[in-house]
């Protein structure tokens, strides 16, 4: 497995894809209530958070080859 700002457009493995999808899934919803409850302040840090986390996934790669870009 590689880790690298080139691997970030190589396929991403199925385990860091689900993790990275649960967890802007998972974030998105968590920071949607906490903004309801009366915090957005926490709601809004929860939710960037998450589509950092789900960003950072993307830059795993499996793929051994030549990086095509």
């Amino acid at each position: 497995m590689k880790f690298g700002f080139k691997q970030y457009f190589q396929p991403t493995p199925k385990k860091l894809r689900v993790i990275g999808d649960t967890l802007v899934a998972l974030g998105t919803a968590a920071g949607s209530w906490t903004i309801v409850e009366g915090n957005p302040q926490a709601g809004t840090i929860i939710v960037i958070v998450s589509v950092i986390g789900k960003f950072l996934s993307n830059f795993f790669s499996e793929n051994k080859g030549e990086n095509i870009i």
